[in-house]
C-alpha cells in the first residue's frame, strides 16, 4: 500500500473555510494541522517558539510542504526553516483600512514579516485574482491603493489564484419553501454592534436602510452579542447558528446583501447564491465578479445606493425571479468547486 504523502496546514483561527481546506486535503494526504496562537503582544515569541518546535521534526521528515492560511506572523517560521510555503491570502492580508482597525497591512511590523515570508515563499496562493491588486472606490475608511502586491514592493514570488470551492449538494434549495421567500439576509459573523467587524460588513447600512422599508424583513445572522443591536421591528438579529440552520434560512429569504467594506472570497454569499437568494454585493474585489451579470452592485459605500438596488429586486417575481435562482445556483455549482480547488491544491505538492 502506498504511503500517503504528509503535508502541514498552519492557521491563525480554525474557521469554517479552513476546516473545509483541510478535510478536503485529508482525503488525499495526511494533513498535520496547527494553530498560530498569538494572543497578545506578550504571547508572540512563546507563539513562534512553540510553531518552531513542533515544526522542526518535520523539516527533517518526509513532509516538503506547507499550506498557510493567511499571510501573517505564522507564515515566517516555515520560511525560515525552508519548507515549500505556500500563502493562502483570504483578505485581512491583503490591505490596510486604518478607520475600521482591519488589515495586516496597517501594523508597520506585521507588514514588514508578511513581506519577508511572501518573498521567501514557494506560491502565494490568492482566494481572488484582485487581492494582489485593486482600487478600493467603495468607501473612504482605507487608501485607494490596496492589494498584497502595493504593499510588497517587488514582489516576484509566483501568485496562481485558487478560488474557493463549495458542497453544492448540501447547500440544496426546499422545493416546498421557494414559493414563500422573501426578506433580506447577510450574514455577519462575530460583529458586535458598533465594533470594526459591524462597519466592515456594512451594518449600519443595512440597519439605515430597514428603516426606510419597514415592509421588508431583514435578518442579520452571526451577530456577537445580538442583543445589544437596537430594536427595529422589521429587524431580526441572530447569534452564530449551525450550518443546518443557515441553510434553512438562506432557503427561506429573497435576497442575500453582502454590502463589505472588504471581503477576499465571502463563503456566505456563494452559500446563498447556491439556494438561490438573489445576491447584493459592494464593489469590492471578488464579488463583482461572482455575481457578474446576475447580481446587483452597490458601487459606493451609501444606503441610498443600497436602497435602490434593493428595490429593483423587489420588482422581480414569479417565473423571472425562479428564473434568475436557477442560474445564480448554477453560477457556483459550475465555477466554483471544492474538487477544482483541491485539484490544483495537490497539483502545487505534486510538483518536483
Amino acid at each position: 500500500m502506498q504511503q500517503r504523502t504528509n503535508i502541514v496546514y498552519l492557521y491563525p483561527k480554525r474557521f469554517a473555510f479552513v476546516g473545509k481546506d483541510i478535510e478536503a486535503l485529508s482525503s488525499t494526504f495526511t494533513v498535520l494541522e496547527h494553530r498560530f496562537d498569538r494572543g497578545g503582544k506578550w504571547m508572540l515569541p512563546w507563539s513562534f517558539f512553540i510553531q518552531f518546535l513542533w515544526l522542526l521534526p518535520k523539516r527533517f521528515s518526509r513532509t516538503r510542504d506547507v499550506f498557510v492560511h493567511f499571510a501573517g506572523y505564522h507564515a515566517m517560521v516555515p520560511v525560515l526553516l525552508g519548507f515549500r510555503t505556500h500563502i493562502i491570502v483570504a483578505g485581512s492580508d491583503a490591505c490596510s483600512f486604518p478607520a475600521i482597525d482591519y488589515g495586516n497591512f496597517r501594523k508597520p511590523v506585521l507588514s514588514r514579516c508578511i513581506g519577508f515570508a511572501m518573498r521567501g515563499a514557494r506560491t502565494i496562493l490568492p482566494v481572488h485574482a484582485s487581492l494582489s491588486y485593486f482600487s478600493n472606490t467603495y468607501s473612504d475608511l482605507g487608501p485607494t491603493e490596496q492589494g498584497f502586491a502595493h504593499f510588497v514592493r517587488g514582489l516576484r514570488t509566483p501568485v496562481e489564484p485558487i478560488p474557493y470551492g463549495f458542497d453544492s449538494a448540501f447547500w440544496r434549495r426546499d422545493p416546498s419553501v421557494e414559493a414563500h421567500r422573501s426578506g433580506l439576509l447577510c450574514v455577519a459573523a462575530g460583529a458586535r454592534y458598533g465594533d470594526p467587524v459591524f462597519f466592515r460588513k456594512g451594518l449600519d447600512l443595512i440597519l439605515s436602510v430597514a428603516s426606510y422599508l419597514p415592509e421588508v424583513n431583514f435578518t442579520i445572522v452571526g451577530a456577537e452579542d445580538p442583543g445589544t443591536y437596537p430594536k427595529v421591528p422589521n429587524v431580526v438579529v441572530l447569534g452564530r447558528v449551525a450550518p443546518d440552520q443557515l441553510k434553512e434560512l438562506l432557503g427561506r429569504c429573497s435576497i442575500y446583501c453582502q454590502v463589505s467594506v472588504m471581503e477576499g472570497f465571502p463563503n456566505a454569499l456563494c452559500e446563498a447564491m447556491l439556494m438561490g437568494c438573489l445576491p447584493i454585493v459592494s464593489a469590492v474585489t471578488s464579488m463583482p465578479e461572482i455575481v457578474e451579470g446576475l447580481g446587483k452592485v452597490v458601487h459606493a459605500r451609501d444606503a441610498k445606493l443600497l436602497e435602490a438596488r434593493i428595490l429593483e429586486w423587489m420588482q422581480v417575481s414569479g417565473p423571472v425571479a425562479q428564473d434568475l435562482r436557477d442560474k445564480v445556483r448554477k453560477r457556483i455549482k459550475e465555477r466554483y468547486t471544492l474538487n477544482a480547488r483541491m485539484r490544483e491544491l495537490a497539483a502545487l505538492v505534486a510538483q518536483a
